[in-house]
């Protein structure tokens, strides 16, 4: 059980990170919708649910730990030695690897200059330390983060919750049913584009379809009453979090500067475990050797800061749904394997 946890726990910090627990990311997905995005939200975790199970059983069942061999196992016969396929397909996904990184890096800078009217430049130096540090330490690394810290998220947001009990509220959106169906589609595919190298990549720590399933369960049980707590705390001040980077760290300012400097804490743990997992995954498929793993850590990390300087809350609304489309394709791969 604990090998369980510990690998549910890492799987939710790669999810839940700068634009799952700043807001950005149910708002711009679901809140739109009323109740029908609160449908969308469950629907969404059920296709995750479904992909961290399957990602699993198959790593265990082929004995695969490169993601390279992943996606031959689960393209149809006709491309599966088609060169030319897996190799775009794989580097389609270390794109969104490395720019889910960059992301994160910059929704880190952006709660400092919303908060503390500190340089972007600055955040950008701290998680850049702080993640090259981790890289260092490999996957063990990466585990031993994510148990420590996805609890106290957890806890944090739960506190949030029932101190804003009082304002939850849910409408009904007239707009078509297909929008949040789309939404949430697009939700969990972009999703799972970080997520399967990291499962790939914790293979080693799961072994039967039996401890897969558990740990896919835990997941959908923790992330969905997560999800919901944040998708009704936005729905209640849709009007106030318009063009604000980190909305839920302005929910939780209502309740005072305890409130929100608890909040912020808890918004840079989820950027931080999820900069590493992405930045992980990243490493872990595009290098061969130790030597060019420690190289390529200190690169990306030198280039994110850069990425830093950019709009937090843009990047997430302009490359999340693109890449959403290009994650169906994965989805739709493995509900064929």
């Amino acid at each position: 059980m604990s090998r369980i946890y510990k690998v549910t726990f890492v799987i939710i910090g790669t999810v839940i990170g700068a634009g799952f627990a700043s807001g950005q990311e149910i708002y711009t997905f679901f809140n739109k919708y009323g109740l029908y995005g609160l449908f969308g939200l469950v629907f969404s975790l059920f296709i995750l649910s479904f992909i961290i199970y399957k990602t699993l059983k198959i790593s265990i069942e082929k004995d695969i730990d490169v993601y390279e061999e992943f996606v031959k196992c689960i393209l149809p016969s006709v491309f599966k030695e088609n060169k030319i396929i897996v190799f775009t397909i794989s580097n389609i996904i270390n794109i969104f690897l490395l720019i889910s990184f960059n992301i994160m890096v910059s929704g880190f800078s952006a709660y400092f200059f919303q908060e503390f009217s500190i340089y972007r430049i600055i955040g950008g130096i701290i998680i850049a330390i702080i993640s090259f540090i981790v890289f260092i330490k490999g996957i063990d690394g990466v585990v031993k983060i994510n148990s420590y810290l996805i609890p106290i998220i957890f806890i944090l947001i739960i506190i949030l919750g029932i101190k804003r009990i009082d304002s939850f509220q849910i409408s009904i959106n007239s707009q078509s049913a297909y929008y949040w169906l789309i939404s949430s589609i697009l939700y969990a595919s972009y999703n799972s584009i970080c997520l399967v190298p990291i499962l790939i990549s914790l293979k080693r720590y799961i072994n039967t379809k039996k401890e897969a399933r558990l740990v896919s369960i835990f997941t959908f049980v923790i992330m969905l009453i997560l999800s919901i707590v944040i998708f009704l705390l936005m729905n209640s001040h849709l009007e106030n979090i318009f063009n604000i980077e980190i909305p839920i760290v302005y929910i939780a300012s209502t309740l005072g500067n305890f409130g929100k400097y608890i909040y912020g804490i808890c918004v840079l743990i989820a950027i931080f475990t999820t900069a590493v997992s992405s930045g992980y995954g990243f490493l872990k498929n595009v290098t061969n050797s130790q030597k060019m793993y420690l190289y390529l850590s200190f690169a990306i990390c030198i280039l994110s800061i850069i990425f830093s300087q950019i709009s937090f809350s843009g990047l997430i609304s302009t490359l999340y749904p693109i890449f959403g489309y290009l994650g169906i394709l994965q989805i739709i791969f493995l509900l064929t394997a």
